[in-house]
């Protein structure tokens, strides 16, 4: 039974969910959300990496705008995990009005807006982004490696050398 409970406990389903600050704004902004790992990696790693547009509910954002990035996983999916906010913040409410004997908190709390996801569940952002944008994948960094001129000139020149020296010594 405990390999069956540790398999069971593998299969849950996880959400990422991410949220960025903009040079043009202070206030957070949920672009996407109940993400797969993949999708995550598709629709916001790749792009962001490689300095390319992000592409989120109709809009296009250029990647160099983005000042700030947290990245969540949550074990239920964004409406769940706000509806669960919402639910805390309420109740918190109700006990500051039944325990305060002068002051009323009129408020519907916290929980309504898309960007809150960023408090609930685990920030995982440094697992994903660890670099600015555009500084590309291992393989575009390689590749630019590659192309470099003084690294074409130096490989260009061994290859001369070792055909010289072959057909010298024949």
């Amino acid at each position: 039974m405990p390999l069956l409970g540790a398999l069971q406990g593998k299969s849950r389903m996880s959400y990422l969910h991410v949220t960025i600050k903009t040079k043009s704004s202070d206030g957070w902004l949920c672009i996407f959300k109940d993400l797969s790992v993949s999708d995550l990696k598709q629709k916001f790693v790749k792009p962001y990496r490689l300095g390319k547009p992000i592409y989120y509910d109709g809009n296009i954002f250029p990647p160099n705008e983005i000042t700030q990035i947290k990245i969540n996983e949550t074990e239920k999916t964004h409406e769940d995990e706000l509806k669960i906010v919402q639910d805390e913040s309420y109740k918190e409410v109700q006990e500051f009005n039944r325990t305060s004997s002068s002051v009323v908190l009129i408020s519907a709390g916290h929980g309504y807006s898309d960007y809150e996801i960023n408090e609930c569940g685990k920030d995982v952002t440094n697992s994903y982004i660890s670099t600015g944008p555009g500084v590309g994948t291992a393989f575009t960094v390689a590749a630019e490696f590659i192309k470099h001129p003084w690294v074409v000139r130096v490989v260009g020149g061994l290859v001369f050398l070792a055909v010289a020296a072959y057909l010298g010594f024949r």
